[in-house]
């Protein structure tokens, strides 16, 4: 005969889930923004390599191996709370949720990308809490409530990153210093990846770098200045890791048109329109087995497309291309 005394747990207890509040919902779901957050990364930066880009695609893997690696431990922190809803497979309950954090967060990263300020913060951090809420509360309602709540989210990531986008250009500006927008003048070098622009007081500046062996490297350059500058002077070309001005020789082409260069080195074009100074220099063009000053018609023509295409950045184009110079207020809530 077996006695049960009151007060103490029967067989089928041992196997029961217990309720879990909220403390330990934020926990897990905190853990899992935490521990999801290496992964993205690791994925983001893959996804925005080039093709020839070995580098950046080493980094990607190194950074989501380490992520995965970190998100164990990570994750630890909310088995205790899972062991209470799930008591029976805790573990694998808790790798089913950690696989739902990264895809909502995969999702987000691909609508709007992370910036760090509060508003980024709590986006991302929301998958995660919706995702735990459901499996810890284990109701209907916690289950429709996270269903909607990601659907929503992944709804409102392209009104936000229109927001964002209007909030990174006018802080921008106003903290560059930068008299007017229209000096951002977008030019497209084939194969190469445009640094985010630098404003000296005189000059807005935009390097462009490409894969050269272990590490990228710079290999062109656009400068625009208002108003109309010396189109014979000193032009900035790209050199590797560095930078140099070099004067060379100029011819005028068009109206508004100067070559910068000689019939066996193409080196640049300046451009005159719209009350700016375009210059660009440098870049990577197809090589061929000709003599040198065909090339350099090659590679002359190609320079010539690229400084006629310039054309004024949109807030789209901002947006990756530049950083407030100093944090602000608006830029830590809102980006």
């Amino acid at each position: 005969m077996t006695i049960t005394y009151a007060g103490s747990p029967g067989a089928g207890d041992m196997n029961r889930s217990a309720p879990v509040g909220w403390r330990g919902v934020t926990l897990l779901g905190l853990a899992g923004t935490v521990a999801a957050a290496l992964p993205v990364a690791g994925l983001s930066l893959w996804v925005g390599a080039g093709a020839s880009d070995r580098t950046r695609e080493i980094e990607a893997v190194a950074v989501a191996g380490v992520g995965l690696l970190l998100a164990v431990p990570v994750l630890a922190a909310g088995l205790r709370a899972m062991r209470r809803a799930w008591p029976g497979r805790p573990k694998a309950v808790l790798a089913a949720a950690f696989a739902a954090d990264l895809a909502a967060m995969v999702a987000l990263d691909r609508l709007l990308p992370f910036r760090w300020g509060l508003l980024s913060c709590l986006l991302y951090a929301a998958p995660a809490l919706l995702v735990a809420a459901a499996v810890l509360l284990r109701s209907r309602r916690a289950v429709v409530t996270a269903a909607v709540g990601l659907a929503a989210l992944l709804a409102l990531a392209a009104p936000v990153r229109a927001l964002q986008q209007q909030v990174a250009e006018r802080e921008w500006v106003r903290t560059s210093g930068i008299p007017s927008r229209s000096l951002a003048q977008v030019v497209s070098f084939p194969g190469m990846r445009q640094d985010r622009y630098v404003w000296d007081g005189h000059t807005l500046t935009a390097m462009f770098s490409a894969p050269v062996g272990p590490s990228d490297a710079w290999l062109a350059a656009e400068t625009v200045r208002p108003g109309h500058a010396d189109p014979c002077g000193p032009v900035l070309t790209a050199d590797g890791d560095g930078t140099r001005t070099e004067t060379l020789d100029c011819v005028q082409e068009a109206p508004g048109l100067w070559y910068r260069g000689d019939p066996d080195d193409a080196v640049g074009y300046v451009l005159q329109r719209s009350g700016l100074t375009i210059t660009v220099t440098g870049g990577v063009w197809p090589r061929t087995h000709r003599a040198a000053t065909a090339q350099a018609a090659d590679d002359r023509a190609a320079l010539r497309r690229t400084v006629l295409a310039a054309r004024t950045a949109t807030t789209r184009d901002l947006w990756t291309r530049t950083r407030p110079t100093r944090p602000t207020l608006l830029s830590a809530v809102l980006l």
